[in-house]
């Protein structure tokens, strides 16, 4: 029976009634996210030092030189990616029936 019949029928009629109402609801979600994070680095360099001592012959005085050089050189990249992602579903029924018999 088509359920706009049901709902036009008369609570008059003599009878048992029973009335029926059914509800459901679901609900679903879900989220990810991601988070990539590259890190390269170089670093090279070169360090070289001289040193010579004098000792002065007349007075004993001692006379020290140092020479130092040193050069550095760094190279670095980086790379981020990130990605993120959602979903969510709702659904609701509702169900009434009355059926009464005669």
């Amino acid at each position: 029976m088509p359920s706009d019949a049901v709902a036009k029928k008369s609570t008059t009629d003599v009878g048992d009634a029973v009335e029926y109402e059914h509800h459901e609801q679901s609900s679903k979600a879900s989220a990810s996210a991601g988070l990539n994070l590259n890190v390269l680095g170089a670093l090279g360099g070169v360090f070289s030092s001289k040193s010579s001592k004098d000792t002065d012959d007349a007075d004993g005085t001692v006379t020290e030189r140092k020479e130092e050089h040193s050069a550095v050189k760094g190279v670095a990249a980086g790379n981020l990616g990130a990605n993120a992602a959602a979903n969510a579903e709702q659904k609701a029924k509702a169900t009434r029936a009355q059926i009464q018999d005669k």
